[in-house]
């Protein structure tokens, strides 16, 4: 009888095993929810960290009349419709299946908040992913999914609960976020005032610039890569810090091709916006530069201090690995750590 990972486990197993080791394959017909819950002897002989899942509960997608129950080590959710698009699942193996990025998001927006959902979208439709074990830091991979293809299941989906949030949290997520501090910033500046945002207008990430004849010269390459852009106002940042634009040279080059498109870059560092002093900063620069969506104003400096805190939060930012290794009393950077 089939078993389908869903909410928090697909979700772990989308972290824990990368794109280029998944084997996994999208179904290419419309799928069914199995009419009976799967046995409980399979599931018990079933490797279920061999699939890349193993915080318990697991939780796992069944018929409508199962609704409520739970075991220690189990964890099932009621579908009340029992047909997907083909798209929704994956398959894993012999009557194995998950829930692909998009089925996945709309099923966590019932289980986090508005701000958290915002942040999970912009990480599955971005080019890094966080680690399983709840530790800061990440690893680059390909975007899993993206806005569009989100929005399409949630238009092709009917009457499934979380459709309500994932429909609220999907316009305020951006493609191709590079890392949790630039999904941080990006929520900082066009997130709505009632969640302590700027409202800015929303720009591109890692926009990527075609260079004239002069300005290829100017850069010895074809294009150049502006890692967050407002095109309407040829306003963009660049980051630096981290592992963002460590030739020096390269930079000024990039920037002098930048200025003479037509383009003004502002220069921030990308590891100090975790303090809202230094958000402020750069908030000065943009504030008159770049224009806010209609019925947005400049939030207020408390309700934007409290998203900052939210969204570093979110998005695991300076809480390091020693939060998984050791007691609670043991700060991030306090202890010399080897990883392999």
């Amino acid at each position: 009888m089939p078993v389908i990972l869903s909410h928090s486990s697909a979700l772990e197993r989308l972290r824990s095993v990368p794109p280029r080791f998944d084997t996994s394959k999208p179904l290419d017909r419309s799928s069914s929810v199995p009419s009976d819950r799967p046995d409980c002897r399979r599931l018990a002989r079933l490797d279920f960290k061999a699939l890349g899942v193993s915080q318990e509960p697991i939780h796992l997608l069944v018929p409508g009349q199962t609704r409520g129950n739970r075991s220690k080590r189990f964890c099932f959710h009621a579908l009340d419709s029992c047909t997907f698009p083909f798209a929704a699942l994956r398959t894993l193996g012999a009557d194995i299946y998950t829930a692909g990025p998009e089925l996945c998001f709309i099923q966590m927006t019932r289980k986090t908040s508005h701000v958290g959902a915002i942040v999970l979208g912009y990480e599955l439709c971005g080019s890094y992913s966080h680690f399983a074990p709840l530790v800061s830091g990440f690893y680059e991979r390909p975007p899993l999914t993206s806005k569009k293809r989100i929005g399409q299941l949630l238009g092709q989906l009917k009457g499934y609960r979380g459709m309500d949030k994932g429909r609220s949290a999907l316009p305020y997520i951006l493609d191709g976020s590079a890392s949790p501090m630039e999904t941080v910033l990006a929520c900082m500046l066009t997130l709505p005032n009632d969640l302590g945002g700027e409202g800015f207008i929303m720009p591109e990430l890692n926009l990527v610039v075609a260079l004239s004849e002069a300005e290829k010269q100017m850069t010895g390459t074809d294009t150049c890569r502006i890692d967050l852009a407002w095109t309407e106002k040829h306003i963009g940042l660049e980051y630096y810090g981290g592992p963002y634009h460590t030739d020096e040279v390269a930079d000024r080059k990039r920037r002098e091709a930048l200025a003479h498109a037509g383009w003004t870059i502002y220069v921030v560092d990308i590891d100090r916006i975790g303090t809202y002093a230094e958000y402020a900063k750069l908030l000065a620069l943009l504030k008159d530069a770049v224009p806010r969506r209609s019925h947005c104003k400049p939030a207020k400096a408390g309700d934007s201090k409290a998203l900052l805190k939210r969204l570093l939060k979110a998005t695991r930012c300076n809480r390091g690995m020693e939060a998984a290794l050791f007691a609670p009393c043991v700060p991030p950077g306090s202890m010399k750590l080897h990883v392999r």
